[in-house]
């Protein structure tokens, strides 16, 4: 029993505070005893454990290895069925996926030959841009000079001279949509006033297409951003002319 004490007492690390040298160093004996005896007993049921385990891995893979050798002659005619149902599976699956090919390759070609959607701004400014012919021209002036005449507010003309300046797209095409919106019967016309271009430079004012950087240039109110007026001048942003605002 003292034994048994002396060893409790030596693995109690709160009793070291009351021990004298010497038996704080029996103490770190004991204690390296059990430690060794520790190590020594995990090993031992480490090892037990693997040849268990060792043994029932035996075990089952000889069992595997009897079922298949009695299956074994059993099962021919059954790998011959499932290696047809295989390849009839795998044209199935080719025939699929040759069809899927074939769709995708005609609504790709599809989408190539199909015309991109056009938003409301290119579609309005290209019917106004489409060339004019003289009958055409004749056609809208006559109108508006009807509408005009039964406006009420007596029919005045002006003539007007298409310029432009810096970097800018078509001015034919330009200056087929001013005549257009100008002469619309829906527009000045309805306050009396008709419009055609100048024929000899005489110009009651000028309508400039300008590229947007070249706009400031005219006044200290114009903007790269937007159209402006300065004087006689009717001066057209570019950008805006293409593209519109964002409102």
């Amino acid at each position: 029993m003292k034994r048994i004490r002396t060893i409790l007492r030596a693995l109690d690390p709160k009793a070291a505070a009351t021990m004298s040298r010497r038996e704080r160093t029996e103490a770190f004996r004991i204690r390296r005893s059990v430690v060794a005896w520790i190590l020594a007993l995990c090993v031992i049921v480490s090892c037990t454990s693997c040849s268990v385990h060792a043994v029932l891995v035996n075990a089952v893979l000889n069992g595997h290895a009897k079922t298949a050798q009695i299956g074994n002659s059993g099962t021919h005619s059954e790998k011959t069925d499932q290696s047809a149902k295989a390849e009839k599976k795998s044209q199935q699956s080719e025939k699929k996926t040759q069809e899927s090919s074939e769709t995708k390759d005609a609504k790709a070609s599809a989408e190539e030959t199909a015309e991109p959607q056009e938003d409301a701004v290119t579609k309005a400014l290209r019917e106004q841009s489409a060339a004019l012919m003289d009958d055409q021209k004749s056609e809208i002036l006559a109108k508006a000079q009807q509408t005009a005449q039964n406006s009420g507010y007596g029919m005045v003309q002006y003539h007007y001279c298409v310029v432009t300046n810096g970097e800018v797209g078509s001015v034919e095409d330009f200056s087929n949509a001013v005549f257009r919106i100008l002469n619309s019967e829906h527009g000045w016309a309805r306050a009396g006033a008709i419009f055609e271009p100048s024929t000899d430079g005489n110009c009651d004012f000028d309508i400039v297409l300008a590229q947007a950087s070249t706009l400031p240039t005219f006044s200290s109110v114009c903007s790269e951003q937007y159209s402006c007026r300065v004087g006689n001048n009717v001066i057209i942003n570019d950008d805006r002319w293409n593209s519109g605002t964002d409102v």
